[in-house]
Order: structure tokens, then C-alpha cells, then sequence
């Protein structure tokens, strides 16, 4: 006879995932920030992560700039390793970049070892490419513990998290990406951060419907960064 568990496997998820939510919710915007600033005005932020991406990066860039939108390419050490170039361009078209770790693993620990080894070999290299080291931390697919927010702090970062998730990595088509492109254009609301991810050419067609949308809603692209204040260390 099977018997059944006393709670189902997604219901526990559920509701794993919204205490989780609820904990990052009431931790002080020093230790992580998931929303712009008051300062910020009508202004939302576009966050990139798990770039950069050869092809694709470029192709966002050329995007954001006839818009003057300001975003954060929160970049992973081992894609920085395979393109090195592209830290530059980034960094010379006005946006700023970040530590998204070097091998995106998930799990932080303090004091250190591995963990701060990768940390900063990911600093590192972004260092080596555009002189300065970032100020700005992602953590690897947004899963964060109390040690592993102290871990950043050690090294000098602040940790950005998102208050709105476009969930554009289910895109498998550019009819599905576009469609995202308009949900995301219409939900988005002052102060948001927006997750989105330049590891896929489908990120092109879901910002040719957000862009020009977030704009004709007076939404600022251009200001939400500055709120934030020094985006490198040195």
C-alpha cells in the first residue's frame, strides 16, 4: 500500500519559496538591495545576468542606447574568461558591471574559502579588463543564506537582488519572448529592478516590445543606476 505524503511536494515548495521571500523582504537595503531608492523617482532599473554572451551582448547594447538606458550586466567569471573583450565594450557604452561569481554556484559560505576564492577571481578579471573592481554582487540564481550575505560585504560588494522577474529564461521561441516583452513592459512599476538575461538571442525581440513600452509609460531608464551611487570600488 503507498502511502501519501502528508504534504505535497509543490504546496511545501510554495510555501519554502515565499517564507524565503518574505525573509528578503525585511533584511536592511545594506545588506540587499531588491528595489531602487526613493531617490530614484519614476525610474526602473534593467539588470542582465549570466553574460556575457558573444553575438548577443553587442546586439543588447545596440539596443539600450538609442533609449539612453542605463543597466547593470551582472557577468560570470567563466563566460568573462571565453569573451574578455566584451567587459570593455560594456564598460565603454555606459553600463555598468557586475560580479555574478566566476562558475555561478549557488551556495555561499563565510568565511571564505572557495567561495571568496571565487568571488574574487571574478573580481579579478573584470579588474583586468576595465581597471576597476565592481561594487555591485549578484548571487548565482538569486539564493542567498546570512552567511553568504556576509561574504560579499567582506569583499567590498553590495548585493543587488530584483524586484521583478521577467522569467524571460523560459523562452523558447521570439513569439513567447515578445510576449514577455509586453507583460513585463505593462507590470513593471517605479523603483523596480528587473531580472533579465543575455545568454539567448530571444532577450532581442522581448526588448524591441519592452523598451519602447517602459518609455511610453514615463517610465526613466536613464537615472535608476545613478541612484544607487559608486558602481566600483575604485
Amino acid at each position: 500500500m503507498t502511502i501519501a505524503p502528508s504534504v505535497q511536494p509543490l504546496a511545501a515548495a510554495e510555501e519554502t519559496t515565499a517564507w524565503r521571500e518574505a525573509v528578503k523582504s525585511l533584511l536592511p537595503s545594506f545588506l540587499l538591495r531588491r528595489r531602487l531608492p526613493r531617490r530614484a523617482g519614476n525610474s526602473v532599473l534593467l539588470t542582465f545576468d549570466d553574460g556575457p554572451t558573444p553575438g548577443v551582448t553587442e546586439e543588447v547594447l545596440a539596443r539600450l542606447s538609442p533609449c539612453g538606458a542605463r543597466a547593470v550586466f551582472f557577468l560570470v567569471g567563466v563566460k568573462i574568461a571565453k569573451a574578455p573583450d566584451l567587459v570593455e565594450t560594456i564598460h565603454r557604452a555606459g553600463q555598468a558591471v557586475g560580479n555574478h561569481s566566476f562558475v555561478h554556484a549557488a551556495d555561499f559560505r563565510w568565511p571564505g574559502g572557495e567561495s571568496r576564492r571565487d568571488l574574487q577571481r571574478c573580481q579579478d578579471l573584470i579588474r583586468a579588463r576595465i581597471g576597476r573592481s565592481p561594487r555591485l554582487f549578484r548571487f548565482p540564481t538569486g539564493k542567498i543564506s546570512l552567511p553568504g550575505l556576509l561574504l560579499p560585504l567582506h569583499l567590498g560588494l553590495r548585493s543587488v537582488l530584483w524586484s521583478l522577474d521577467s522569467l524571460d529564461w523560459r523562452c523558447e521561441t521570439a513569439e513567447q519572448a515578445r510576449r514577455i516583452g509586453q507583460e513585463v513592459g505593462h507590470r513593471a512599476t517605479r523603483g523596480d529592478i528587473i531580472l533579465l538575461h543575455d545568454f539567448s538571442s530571444l532577450i532581442l525581440p522581448l526588448l524591441d516590445e519592452l523598451l519602447p513600452l517602459l518609455r511610453s509609460r514615463g517610465l526613466a531608464l536613464d537615472r535608476g543606476l545613478a541612484s544607487l551611487g559608486r558602481l566600483y570600488q575604485d
